[in-house]
């Protein structure tokens, strides 16, 4: 599936059920707030989600700390800046 990490405690929830119910999706791919393509309207890129860098590390630890990781393909789609 596909997600746009805005909380932190919502996406623990969601390895939480993972791990709860053993389903697991192949892979989950994280966009980054910044949007990649400009497409997003501006008042979404202000205020939904975290940037890029936050939000994959945020998953991964997620998904580590629950035991799931290796189970879970991570793919980050957007844009990173320097």
């Amino acid at each position: 599936f596909k997600l746009c990490v805005g909380r932190p405690d919502e996406l623990l929830a969601l390895t939480h059920a993972m791990v709860e119910t053993g389903i697991t999706p192949d892979f989950i791919t994280v966009d980054g707030a910044e949007g990649g393509t400009g497409a997003a309207p501006l008042e979404f890129s202000n205020s939904i989600g975290m940037p890029l860098v936050e939000g994959l590390r945020l998953v991964h630890n997620a998904l580590v700390g629950t035991g799931v990781r290796k189970r879970v393909k991570v793919i980050a789609t957007g844009r990173v800046l320097t």
